[in-house]
């Protein structure tokens, strides 16, 4: 009898801590239906609760107040108004607190260490949003990781480090003088413990799959899990990390299986 391959979702894998981990993007997030209070008072609930998290988020950048959209009847660009969100900032700038009228979240750039470091600190952030806010309900809850390969020695091993699967178009045999500039993958995965969205593939330099990441000079590989779930439930801070950890073991065991030993080895596993 033929033994089946042992795909993504099929057991979890206790979280190995990485030293050199190419993760330079990682967030979690709460969202919620609008609420009275933050339509009416958002930007005094705002202050509150960046006081409550300034001891560990003290700046607050200024973000950009306008955006423009193109009228495609007239062609003309005209201004308007930007979604309100304010933002926190650790002093390293490895950490930034993100709240609009609609949500939460904590962003990691290139720092981070660990899921139960990370959750914690989201658990103190949902703390201080259900103190001040008393928010009945959340929506989507999600978890995202975002890996990029650009070093040279480890984008020309790739071959050695990740599966078959998500090397994709860089498995295909090309002389010296072929070069694969772009290929990029996108799926989505629905199970009872959540939506997985998975990207993954190889962009050129000075480019990337996601506006809001900081482009490289040199070629990349990207892996990007996104896992969420957007059934509404009770604004329960317990409740929404216990839905937070079951969708980090989502994403964490497609990483898990995309990558080879090697990877792990390679990255200070």
């Amino acid at each position: 009898m033929t033994t089946e391959p042992e795909g993504p979702f099929a057991r979890d894998h206790a979280e190995v801590h990485l030293d050199r981990a190419p993760l330079v993007r990682v967030l979690c997030q709460v969202q919620w239906p609008e609420h009275t209070l933050l339509s009416t008072r958002f930007s005094a609930v705002a202050d509150e609760i960046g006081t409550s998290l300034s001891d560990q988020y003290p700046l607050s950048p200024v973000g950009q107040g306008i955006a423009f959209e193109l009228d495609t009847l007239t062609g003309q660009v005209r201004p308007q108004a930007a979604p309100v969100i304010r933002q926190w900032v650790s002093v390293d700038d490895a950490w930034s607190v993100y709240f609009a009228p609609t949500f939460i979240t904590l962003e990691n750039r290139e720092a981070y260490t660990s899921r139960e470091d990370m959750t914690q600190r989201f658990a103190r952030i949902l703390d201080v949003v259900s103190e001040l806010t008393s928010l009945p309900a959340a929506q989507r809850i999600g978890w995202r990781y975002v890996n990029r390969i650009s070093e040279r020695p480890d984008y020309d091993d790739l071959a050695n480090l990740v599966q078959a699967t998500v090397l994709g178009a860089g498995a295909v045999p090309a002389p010296d003088h072929v070069q694969l500039v772009h290929s990029f993958s996108e799926s989505l995965f629905r199970s009872g413990r959540g939506t997985l969205l998975a990207k993954w593939g190889f962009m050129p330099p000075n480019s990337t799959h996601d506006a809001s990441l900081i482009a490289v000079p040199s070629e990349s590989w990207i892996l990007d899990l996104d896992a969420y779930d957007e059934g509404r439930t009770a604004f329960v801070p317990e409740q929404l990390l216990e839905r937070l950890e079951g969708l980090t073991g989502l994403a964490y065991n497609f990483f898990r299986w995309s990558v080879k030993d090697s990877f792990i080895e390679r990255f200070g596993g």
